[in-house]
């Protein structure tokens, strides 16, 4: 009898599999069909906003300003539609180093990255609508009041305290209000967190359920949240497929943006056709921390002495664009449990019933991505975070290619990679505040190159420290009362690099290996947490209302704006920028017009 069921099963989740390639192949023919793109025919070349990337920041600026502008807006963005295949929750890392990816390189790492190939971190970045948001993890947080009046303090800037920026975080979370949450009994891990919870009370943490952009199974982005409301809007233009490659300023009446020179490739020659675009009225760069600060430099903005070595005719000096890079950076260590997660592993993920679930409710492993909590400290020194990720058994091939991992690294961070059946999960610690520091600076001023990216991790040792007392409290956790139900078994990577300080035999049942091989192992197996940002920042390179120092009609609004580090995901932090900036930008327009 339950043969019979389960062959019941099988043939009904491969029906229903072969529809839902049915439909993921009517899509694809569909996907190129961008409504309100702008034709080089159409020879109108000249827009009130030209918004740069179609981000996190552009999606949401582009739909604020065609819902209540009365000008025109053009949204450029050098890649095109993304598939439905990006819709699906747990096929993110699929699309890594894919078409939608612009997939960069840090140069070589000097500090950390030493089990990486060439000692460098993947750092995708989204090339399509949406941008990033589309190729993320989809974590949404609510922000942290503590880090805005940072700034405020640090840099001087009176409007940029929780006060004025929490109205905005509250209108972008309104948006994930619908969304995906993980439930305290989705799992025996999370069960474990949640009685964690509250045999730490004493402690100054917080804990919190993972909250996605995910809805009813599918990723709901930036896209479906704002962009596709007002794609058919007459004041809006698309220009996809598209790369920016040059910002032309002009000096009279005061130095301004006038244009920009757009290039658009053939797909079957590879030729180029370039073109201009007039600004009437603002140019806002939404490219992100690693594209803006290389269109300014690109177009002669930027550093003058470093402009002119590369020859490139300087318009406007602005010191500080492309420095002051700063991202999260992760140390994972992987716990096998002995008992029945259920967690992410090759068989679940395969299971013909976990299939059906997915396809017919949207639940299931498809639905989220693994990662089902967090635990913050936010303490003035060493403010850590600790992410649980669900996974038992990882993919060597999968995992290996979109983190760079040399095989002998990967191994030893994930032993049991070879047994598609364990249970079990990662933990990864990081410093929410990091100190580092690193760059973004041109190779050439063609935009068609990559840039040169150095995030510089680990440079300050006070980034070291904080990550050892994140792994430290990591580990409390794991071998508490509330975990001792799964029978953890932390397994301290092995690696030859590190074997004069550790793993020793008694590490493995006092879980306290000695913090020089901790710090050997972040220098080896520490990976980018893809939160980049500062490179254009507040205060240096943009005022406080995100105009460009010296240019009175161009704004950056992205993370590259960012003075330091969000002590979370910065996600809806970045769309609540946004929202603030489009709306400095349509007062300015009603000014404009009353004065008229």
């Amino acid at each position: 009898m339950g043969q019979r069921i389960q062959k019941f099963l099988i043939v009904g989740a491969l029906g229903i599999a072969f529809l839902a390639i049915l439909a993921v192949l009517v899509c694809r023919l569909l996907e190129d069909s961008i409504p309100n793109v702008l034709t080089v025919e159409e020879r109108n070349y000249a827009f009130d906003y030209v918004i740069v990337g179609s981000g996190t920041a552009g999606s949401t600026l582009t739909s604020l300003l065609a819902k209540h502008s009365n000008g025109s807006v053009l949204l450029i963005e050098a890649g095109g539609a993304y598939g439905l295949l990006s819709r699906i929750p747990l096929l993110t890392t699929f699309q890594q180093k894919g078409i939608n990816d612009w997939a960069f390189l840090s140069v070589p790492q000097k500090h950390s990255s030493r089990g990486l190939i060439e000692q460098r971190q993947c750092l995708p970045r989204g090339k399509g609508l949406g941008g990033s948001a589309n190729l993320n993890y989809m974590l949404h947080f609510d922000g942290h009041g503590p880090d805005f009046e940072d700034w405020k303090l640090k840099l001087n800037l009176s409007n940029w305290g929780w006060q004025q920026l929490s109205p905005f975080m509250t209108a972008a979370t309104a948006k994930t209000m619908d969304m995906f949450q993980i439930t305290s009994g989705y799992s025996k891990l999370t069960q474990a967190l949640a009685k964690a919870e509250a045999e730490f009370v004493h402690k100054p943490w917080t804990f919190r359920r993972s909250r996605y952009n995910i809805k009813n199974g599918l990723r709901h982005s930036v896209v479906q949240q704002f962009l596709q409301p007002v794609m058919k809007n007459s004041r809006l233009r698309l220009l996809p497929h598209a790369l920016v490659k040059f910002i032309k300023l002009s000096k009279k009446p005061m130095l301004h943006a006038s244009s920009v020179l757009v290039g658009i490739k053939d797909e079957h020659h590879q030729k180029e056709q370039n073109f201009r675009i007039e600004i009437k009225r603002e140019l806002i760069i939404c490219a992100g921390a690693y594209q803006s600060p290389q269109l300014l430099q690109a177009s002669g903005i930027g550093n003058k002495s470093r402009l002119l070595a590369l020859n490139i005719p300087v318009q406007h000096d602005l010191p500080m664009v492309g420095q002051g890079l700063h991202d999260h950076f992760n140390l994972p260590l992987y716990v096998s449990i002995n008992s029945i997660g259920p967690t992410l592993n090759q068989d679940a993920l395969l299971s013909p019933v976990n299939l059906y679930h997915y396809l017919s409710s949207g639940t299931g492993h498809f639905g989220n991505f693994g990662v089902l909590g967090h635990v913050a400290r936010h303490t003035k020194q060493f403010p850590f975070g600790i992410t649980f990720f669900g996974a038992g058994a990882i993919d060597e091939t999968a995992l290996m290619s979109i983190s760079n991992f040399k095989r002998p690294a990967f191994r030893a961070l994930f032993p049991r990679f070879y047994n598609s059946s364990q249970e079990g999960f990662v933990i990864i610690s990081s410093c929410l505040q990091p100190k580092s520091r690193g760059s973004v600076q041109l190779l050439n001023k063609s935009m068609r190159r990559n840039p040169l990216i150095d995030p510089n991790y680990l440079s300050q040792v006070e980034d070291v420290a904080c990550t050892i007392e994140a792994l430290k409290n990591a580990v409390k956790l794991v071998t508490s009362k509330s975990f001792a139900e799964l029978q953890p078994r932390i397994h301290w990577p092995k690696l030859q690099e590190c074997s004069n300080f550790g793993p020793f035999e008694r590490d493995f049942v006092k879980n306290q290996p000695s913090e020089h091989y901790l710090d050997c192992l972040m220098r080896h197996i520490g990976l980018t947490s893809h939160h980049p940002g500062g490179t254009c920042s507040l205060g240096s390179v943009v005022d406080e209302h995100l105009t460009l120092r010296g240019i009175a009609n161009a704004r950056v609004v992205d993370a590259s704006i960012l003075p330091g580090p969000i002590s979370g995901n910065p996600n809806t932090v970045i769309a609540a920028i946004a929202m603030r900036a489009a709306s400095w930008i349509l007062k300015s327009e009603l000014q404009d017009f009353r004065k008229a």
